[in-house]
Order: structure tokens, then sequence, then C-alpha cells
């Protein structure tokens, strides 16, 4: 009696495996992108750093200018968040809080052409050089409803 117990205890275990493992997360190629942060636009600074400082432990890491814009880098742990205030009232002008999702990528031209291949998709602005130095490269990709996501590859490293 113990050996059947013990029989159909292992059979059913072995059935629920498959279900188990389909929930747990799959290996992702050593290629694939990284979030490399995530671009939100504001009509007031202060209170969006205040928010996220006072309400999320986030850091505040710099003040910075997007183009003319004044912003900031907010740390939440992997990835950072760029808020940038925009001259535009994004709430009468229909435009999305947020401008765009970046992804780290190794090959950018390899990852471009991957994006712009992918349903939906089409190029918004082609390879361009970014940083301080100019030392990186992005690109930008739209996708269905708009989205818009940035390609970076980062400044080879010394």
């Amino acid at each position: 009696m113990k050996r059947f117990i013990l029989m159909i205890t292992c059979l059913l275990i072995c059935l629920a495996l498959p279900a188990v493992a389909a929930d747990a997360p799959q290996p992702r190629p050593a290629d694939a992108p990284v979030l490399a942060h995530i671009h939100i636009y504001c009509n007031q600074l202060e209170p969006m750093i205040e928010f996220f400082v006072k309400g999320f432990d986030a850091q505040l890491v710099t003040r910075r200018k997007f183009g003319n814009d004044d912003g900031a880098v907010i740390s939440m742990g992997a990835a950072p968040l760029y808020i940038q205030q925009s001259k535009v009232d994004a709430a009468k002008s229909g435009v999305v809080a947020y401008d765009h999702i970046g992804l780290n990528v190794g090959n950018i031209e390899v990852a471009l052409k991957k994006a712009v291949a992918a349903p939906g998709a089409k190029l918004d602005r082609d390879i361009h050089a970014v940083g301080i130095a100019g030392t990186a490269k992005a690109a930008f990709v739209r996708g269905p409803e708009g989205i818009r996501v940035e390609l970076v590859q980062p400044p080879p490293k010394k």
C-alpha cells in the first residue's frame, strides 16, 4: 500500500511539473536588450521629484537638461527614471506622460534591424551619436499605439 501511495504521489508531481515550469521565467539570450531607463514628461519638475523620492524612497541622482528642458535623474533600483519638465501641457495636448523606454543593446545595428522588423514597428529616428562625448549610439523605434523605444549602445569600455 505504501508503495502504491508513493507511486501515485510521484505521478502527480510529474504531471504538475510542466505547469510549474511553464510559469517559470525562461532564460533570455545573452545578447537580448536590457532595460536602461524610462523617460517621462511632467509639467512641474519639483512635485514629480518629491513624489518619487518621498513616496517610493527613490534617490535624486542629478539634475540635468534634456535639450532645453530642465530635468532630473532618479534612481529606483535597476534602471533610472528620467524626468523632463515639458513646456507642453500633457493633459491638454493628449501627449502621453512618458516619452520612451530605453534599452541597452550590445550591437545597435543588429538590434535596430530586428526591432523595425517587428509587427507594427517603424523607424522613428535612425542611429545617431549620444552622450557627453558622443561615444554612445542611439536610435528610436515606434510601435503599436505610438509606443516609443530607444535602443542605446553604450560607449566601448576602456
